[in-house]
């Protein structure tokens, strides 16, 4: 048990150390090829956070643990918004672009209501399904390419401006930019693999069902990407960065790994999961819209809130 807690303790500094590297390096590389931080979180960071989730899941899909495989998908995105926007929003009000309020987090939204339809319709998640959701994550990406083409113009057009900075990188400079973004990705993937593995032997050694494990537990475990990088964010005033990457996160586990683990192998829903784990998923879904949509901006209360319910929501599902 001693060993696992050193585990936990290795996988979580590299976590962070990955996180760093990720938010400094892709941040910089971004803006030298004119590109938006917001498209940045939406897409880079995003599919790297969001890789974890995905491999666990169909690890366990694999392995036939289907708790494990859904459970973490629907506890992941409760947490990105619950526990790490909630975090994000104690530690310093987040502001929102409008813009996200009108089209990203709608577009979040549909996804969570779709993938809970195809849950609800036959109790699982099969070929037919998996493959509707891969196909809108497909639309979803071209959609941020034509969006990343006009934002990239208009940045471009802001750094011509009189009076504003710009220094250029080197080609030799952005190459090193990009090799750090890539090796915070692998070390955020590598630090979550040791978190999940250790916290999974703890639990176990806890008598805690696989359930239970993959709707919290392993659910956080491969959450931390994103807590990680909306800490590390906040701190380096990337706020961009923190919002963009939990609703891109959620998109991506919705459309992405709830959309390719069934093409390989259908998952089957538990019918008590739809008494209070669905519930949740969708109204932390409208809820932060909402907060949103009020003043443009995440407030400490706000988060509060945010941080409370999934407060709540851990004590139900343990108390299932």
């Amino acid at each position: 048990m001693l060993l696992q807690f050193f585990i936990l303790i290795i996988g979580l500094g590299l976590l962070w150390f990955g996180a760093e590297l990720l938010i400094r390096y892709s941040s910089k590389l971004a803006r030298s090829l004119g590109v938006s931080p917001i498209i940045v979180g939406l897409t880079v960071i995003s599919i790297g956070t969001s890789l974890p989730e995905f491999v666990v899941s169909l690890i366990a899909a694999m392995q036939n643990t289907m708790g494990i495989s859904i459970g973490n998908i629907i506890g992941s995105n409760i947490a990105n918004i619950g526990l790490i926007l909630g975090i994000g929003a104690i530690m310093t009000t987040l502001k929102v672009q409008k813009s996200w309020v009108h089209r990203e987090v709608p577009i979040m939204i549909a996804a969570t209501l779709l993938f809970s339809l195809f849950s609800w319709n036959g109790a699982k998640i099969g070929r037919l399904e998996g493959f509707i959701l891969f196909v809108l994550l497909l639309l979803f990406l071209y959609y941020l390419s034509r969006t990343s083409a006009n934002q990239m113009r208009e940045f471009k057009a802001e750094q011509l401006l009189p009076g504003s900075i710009h220094i250029p990188l080197t080609t030799g400079k952005k190459i090193l930019y990009l090799l750090y973004s890539l090796i915070g990705i692998a070390l955020l993937i590598g630090g979550s693999k040791l978190t999940v593995t250790s916290g999974a032997k703890i639990a176990e050694a806890l008598g805690v069902s696989d359930t239970v494990v993959g709707l919290t537990l392993i659910a956080l475990g491969t959450s931390l990407p994103e807590l990680a990088t909306t800490i590390v964010g906040i701190l380096h005033k990337e706020t961009d960065l923190v919002v963009g990457n939990v609703i891109g996160s959620n998109i991506f586990n919705l459309l992405f790994i709830g959309g390719v683990v069934p093409m390989i192998r259908p998952i089957p829903i538990a019918t008590n999961l739809f008494f209070v784990e669905f519930p949740f998923l969708i109204g932390l879904s409208f809820l932060i819209w909402i907060f949103m949509r009020n003043r443009w901006n995440v407030t400490r209360w706000e988060g509060v809130v945010l941080l409370l319910l999934y407060c709540v929501f851990i004590v139900l599902t343990f108390g299932l």
